[in-house]
């Protein structure tokens, strides 16, 4: 990706381009750096054509990109969500557009910005063949730890690599909130000094996931008060017991599948890379599951689904039933019945 904006520095420009993937502030920031290398500042006014969802007809895109330039050397034609990308009536539309592209005007660039895409998609492999379709997602921990210390520095702000994983593990894991946060607590410090995990503590807002992580490291260290207090915290904070059990149930799913991996002799990196989850999850996870049997870890998992499905059947009612869960298996009598 990095390799895009040197080459829109130098003036190099492909006719199309395809930017999709669940991590919108990195989508956001290249479309930005596109925008400015491609339009000088006063040219976007006379240049610039937007389509967004319904708007986004093979018709009108084609209409845009015949239309020479105004005073500058290339139009930029953004198109929003047009679901040219999936099944459906619109990726009928959007095939209309491939044989256009052979013969695309080089005075034109085209961005298509998109959720989710079907890399079988006709369409999509004509951009990846002519253009560049990139995915952006978040960055590994390594890349995200050295660049979070280096935003820190900018600011004359240090931040050791523990205080750095800390920090990935407390907030919610999309850019734009690490972005948000990070701000918060550079912040909070001002121009100088050096960032503890304890400032973390104090200013970042931790997500859901993290506290339910928290949850789970009491429940998997026998420490049922802690886990209960915990679990009621979050109902006082309005969070569902439903979403609770389903992210404990993720977890208790994490902790089972991470452990069988390492003991088939997975490193900690590769089990991360194919669960999808942070380096510092699989540590965590390979540490709690150690707590228990694998038969236990088995007997949890299955008690979180029954829970799930008492509670859709209404046999339960799942604030209680939750707790339930929780207690038992934090409680080493309880979980040993």
């Amino acid at each position: 990706m990095k390799e895009l904006k040197k080459q829109w520095k130098n003036g190099e420009f492909k006719g199309c381009y395809l930017f999709y993937g669940t991590e919108t502030y990195l989508i956001k920031n290249y479309e930005k750096a596109l925008m400015d290398a491609v339009l000088p500042s006063g040219a976007e006014l006379m240049n610039h054509d937007i389509f967004e969802e319904k708007r986004a007809s093979a018709g009108a895109i084609m209409d845009a990109a015949d239309t020479l330039p105004f005073l500058n050397e290339r139009r930029l034609i953004t198109v929003r969500n047009s679901g040219f990308f999936q099944k459906g009536n619109t990726k009928e539309e959007g095939e209309k557009l491939i044989d256009y592209f052979a013969n695309l005007p080089e005075c034109v660039c085209i961005l298509f910005i998109e959720g989710k895409v079907e890399k079988n998609n006709r369409l999509y492999k004509a951009i990846a063949k002519i253009g560049e379709a990139v995915e952006f997602k978040t960055p590994p921990e390594k890349e995200l730890t050295t660049w979070i210390k280096k935003e820190c520095a900018k600011s004359g702000v240090s931040m050791e690599e523990r205080v750095a994983q800390f920090f990935l593990q407390t907030v919610e894991t999309d850019m734009e909130t690490i972005v948000r946060e990070l701000q918060k607590l550079i912040a909070f410090k001002g121009s100088q000094g050096s960032l503890a995990v304890e400032d973390v503590k104090d200013v970042c807002t931790p997500s859901l996931e993290a506290k339910v992580f928290d949850l789970v490291r009491a429940v998997a260290e026998e420490k049922p008060e802690k886990a209960i207090s915990i679990y009621r915290n979050l109902l006082l904070l309005k969070e569902s017991p439903y979403m609770v059990l389903s992210l404990i149930t993720r977890q208790f799913r994490m902790i089972f599948t991470s452990s069988l991996l390492f003991e088939e002799g997975m490193a900690n990196g590769q089990i991360a890379q194919k669960l999808e989850i942070r380096d510092f999850a699989v540590k965590e996870y390979i540490r709690q599951a150690k707590r228990f049997s694998k038969a236990q870890w088995k007997m949890a998992l299955e008690d979180c689904l029954k829970t799930d499905l008492d509670i859709k059947q209404g046999r339960a009612a799942e604030e209680a039933a939750v707790e339930l869960l929780i207690m038992k298996y934090s409680c080493k009598v309880l979980k040993s019945s």
